[in-house]
């Protein structure tokens, strides 16, 4: 009997798998909601999220990989700036085929379950997941999202599901996946597919606890006004409140200030975390650094006085001229005032190497064979994408102990 009972059990456990359900993660991990100016578990236990960003893996950004950008001359391909263009080029040289073999190397290269393991134990408890609407278009799409889920869940971690590029692109920025678009605040039809692949997400993930939430648009700065930014967030919250009522739902304010967002109670929003972003590019000094956060945490108080509703700190870092010590003093501001965080970011690799605390993993010294997409043979490109493994990678110790909780 009591192998017959265990043999059901394994069963059922591939079963659930097979299907994209993973059967040890709802037991191990609680279902999130807000209350008050909290974020508490099923218990009512306050829940600080801690975490790091996924940055690079389902959004390349060119600053933070060592990837060759500008092309030979006559060659008739464009300097590469984004995602888009990365993957065109790619395309164009190899075929859609290959480029699907290609992308997914590089993404097995990037990231990887020891990953999020290797993550859990420096003592954090969330990973946010920058991706592209794009990723939905691809063939295999969705099993991207499905597999850092599963990961995380396995390992004890909570996933912020982050669109960190809609349709039509909400800013200019390249971490949209394309430069210089910003059509999504100004086309209605726009939204309306952005809302839809909200409902496709939520329906998919709607009971996995394992997701803390949607971040709905990432660094929104292509809304004229805080007034139009909030009725489209407030469209995307609906597509997705109409099939899953229970996940927190992100909202950020595209660095229009926490002082423009609004009480949760004016959309009759529930169970929604505000999610702000800090950097200090211009800081001439750690202690600059610091200095530059006092509006920022200042207008998050005036906001949480004025309405209680948690805060999460999306992206943030302290370069440059920051210390890992000034992070750790950084976090512990977030933490005083019970604001939940997550590090910009887990990864980089960049031709010259970086001593910057930009990643958590990184290369101290030049890579030995930047990737060029203009050159290279689609065999020259599979193996290079090997360098970019974090056991290539040399871990930011310090840092790592600054986010420590």
């Amino acid at each position: 009997m009591t192998a017959l009972i265990a043999s059901f059990h394994i069963l059922i456990a591939v079963v659930c798998l097979a299907i994209g359900v993973n059967p040890a993660s709802a037991e191990e991990l609680p279902w999130l909601h807000t209350k008050g100016g909290q974020i508490v578990d099923e218990a009512g236990k306050a829940v600080v999220l801690r975490g790091v960003n996924l940055g690079g893996w389902l959004v390349e950004e060119m600053w933070m990989m060592p990837f060759v950008t500008i092309p030979p001359a006559g060659s008739g391909f464009p300097e590469i700036t984004d995602h888009s263009k990365l993957w065109n080029v790619i395309e164009k040289r190899f075929g859609r085929d290959e480029t699907q073999v290609l992308r997914s190397a590089l993404r097995d290269a990037w990231l990887g379950e020891d990953d999020l393991k290797r993550i859990r134990g420096m003592g954090l408890n969330t990973v946010r997941v920058p991706f592209l609407y794009d990723l939905l278009d691809e063939p295999d799409g969705f099993s991207w999202l499905d597999r850092v889920i599963d990961w995380a869940g396995q390992n004890g971690l909570y996933v912020i599901l982050d669109m960190h590029g809609a349709p039509g692109r909400q800013s200019d920025a390249d971490h949209t996946g394309k430069v210089g678009v910003n059509r999504f605040f100004k086309e209605a039809k726009m939204v309306a597919r952005t809302a839809k692949i909200w409902a496709a997400l939520a329906g998919r993930y709607k009971d996995r606890p394992e997701v803390a939430g949607y971040d709905l648009l990432n660094e929104p700065m292509g809304a004229k006004n805080s007034a139009s930014l909030y009725a489209v967030q407030n469209r995307l919250y609906k597509a997705i409140r109409a099939i899953d009522p229970r996940h927190l739902i992100f909202v950020e304010d595209g660095y229009k200030g926490a002082a423009h967002m609004p009480r949760p109670s004016r959309f009759g929003w529930r169970n929604v975390v505000f999610s702000p972003h800090t950097y200090c590019f211009k800081a001439k000094s750690a202690e600059a650094q610091l200095g530059c956060r006092k509006l920022f945490a200042s207008e998050i108080l005036k906001k949480q006085r004025q309405s209680p509703v948690p805060f999460y700190i999306g992206e943030f870092n302290v370069e440059p001229h920051g210390r890992p010590a000034t992070l750790r003093r950084l976090i512990g501001i977030f933490e005083r005032h019970g604001w939940s965080w997550s590090f910009w970011t887990y990864k980089v690799v960049m031709k010259d190497g970086t001593d910057s605390l930009w990643g958590l993993y990184r290369n101290p010294d030049p890579i030995k064979e930047p990737l060029d997409p203009f050159r290279d043979t689609a065999g020259d490109l599979l193996r290079k994408f090997r360098q970019l493994r974090s056991g290539a990678l040399v871990e930011n110790a310090a840092l790592a102990d600054s986010l420590k909780p």
